[in-house]
């Protein structure tokens, strides 16, 4: 028999002690990638979420209660509406500082028989949209035409490449690219075709605007941009008072809740994900040490048959190698195995935005995490494998341990 062999056959001889550091291994592995993987996707998802608003103040009208209907749409995906004179935007584009603006129409399908599934809808305008259209052209490099649906990625694409809204199909351009928003389950079209559907809704009797507007003349919400060099803050205090019944919501206020809360849950993962790994490592000192007083003799005998002290601590260090690379992968597989089919439960459940992050980013944690577990587990061992160096092999055979 083969020195080099002899870590594995140890393994295999011992199935109980090799399963516990086995199990050790797997929870270190499964709490550093997994908790690593929350982690980057939620600041993945805030960072879609900042680039998705695209400007930098938002304004609606007043009675929308502005935030909580904004982060309602982009966070949760909520269905709502609520309108102002589309006359605003030229009383905006004359304020100083703002450099562009574009005008958004907010609309929700009903949950009845007369529509497909029931979502919001978002209308925006192709000649001066600057916040949507980036976006788009990801996964859309046509020209957007009347009638025509762009869904949101966990919105179902249907064989036929039609939506039934009002009793009326519509045709579904493209399928957009996951933000692990709210977005992703709200449909974009022009607010032409909005306006179509308003008009669908309204002779089946469902009317979005209460006066007597014609929808053209309504919008639901001004995206704008702040030109470099004027204050943001400025302008929209000139906003605010310059233009009637109306509230301007600086995106960053918007978005300072969301990062709040995503810091919070993120302190707190990390925080479980230490314990988890401390637990684990004082386990697997305390384990080691014990399984080192069981092997005593057997290290004794190893010796006498010729073995040096260097080679026990070696086939000490290539134990735990084995075990823990094991243990760690399948750990690591376990995380994914629940993470990536499950990323809409876990977003649902924290109410926050998350966002998977690229396949090459996953394969560089899943990396990470099994180097970071194996050298935990390593660690643990060395510790074994210091006291091995020391031990009297005359004096344990004599005691017969």
């Amino acid at each position: 028999m083969k020195f080099s062999s002899l870590p594995i056959i140890n393994l295999l001889g011992k199935k109980g002690r090799s399963a516990a550091l086995f199990v050790f291994a797997l929870l270190l592995g499964f709490s550093i990638f997994g908790g690593a993987l929350i982690l980057t996707s939620l600041r993945n998802g805030l960072h879609s979420l900042e680039l998705r608003l695209g400007a930098d103040i938002v304004i609606v009208p007043y009675e929308a209660r502005t935030k909580v209907s904004a982060d309602t749409i982009l966070n949760q995906g909520n269905r709502t509406y609520f309108y102002m004179s589309r006359s605003n935007l030229e009383k905006v584009a004359s304020i100083e500082g703002v450099e562009r603006l574009s005008p958004q129409v907010y609309m929700c399908s009903m949950n009845a028989g007369c529509c497909s599934v029931s979502l919001q809808l978002i209308g925006f305008d192709p000649e001066t949209d600057f916040t949507i259209q980036p976006w788009v052209r990801q996964s859309f490099k046509g020209k957007l035409e009347d009638g025509d649906l762009l869904i949101g990625s966990k919105v179902s694409l249907t064989e036929n490449r039609k939506l039934k809204f009002f009793d009326k199909l519509w045709n579904i351009a493209a399928q957009l690219d996951e933000t692990g928003t709210g977005l992703d389950n709200a449909i974009f079209a022009t607010t032409d075709t909005i306006s179509m559907m308003m008009d669908e809704a309204e002779k089946l009797g469902w009317g979005f605007i209460s006066d007597k507007s014609t929808p053209g003349k309504m919008i639901s919400t001004i995206m704008v941009r702040v030109a470099d060099g004027y204050d943001i803050d400025s302008v929209a205090s000139q906003i605010q008072r310059k233009v009637r019944k109306t509230q301007a919501v600086k995106t960053k206020a918007m978005t300072s809740g969301i990062a709040s809360s995503l810091s919070g849950v993120s302190k707190v993962i990390a925080l479980l994900t230490a314990v988890v790994w401390f637990l684990c490592l004082v386990i697997l000192v305390v384990v080691s040490s014990l399984i080192l007083g069981e092997r005593k003799k057997e290290f004794a005998v190893l010796r006498v048959l010729g073995a040096s002290q260097k080679k026990l601590s070696r086939l000490v260090m290539a134990e735990a190698f084995l075990v823990n690379a094991a243990g760690s992968l399948s750990g690591i597989v376990l995380a994914l195995f629940f993470i990536l089919p499950f990323h809409s439960l876990i977003k649902n459940a924290i109410g926050l935005p998350f966002l998977l992050p690229p396949f090459a980013l996953i394969l560089a944690l899943v990396a990470a995490s099994l180097a970071l577990s194996l050298l935990f587990g390593c660690l643990t061992a060395s510790f074994s494998a210091h006291k091995i160096s020391k031990v009297d092999t005359g004096v344990i055979l004599r005691e017969g341990n």
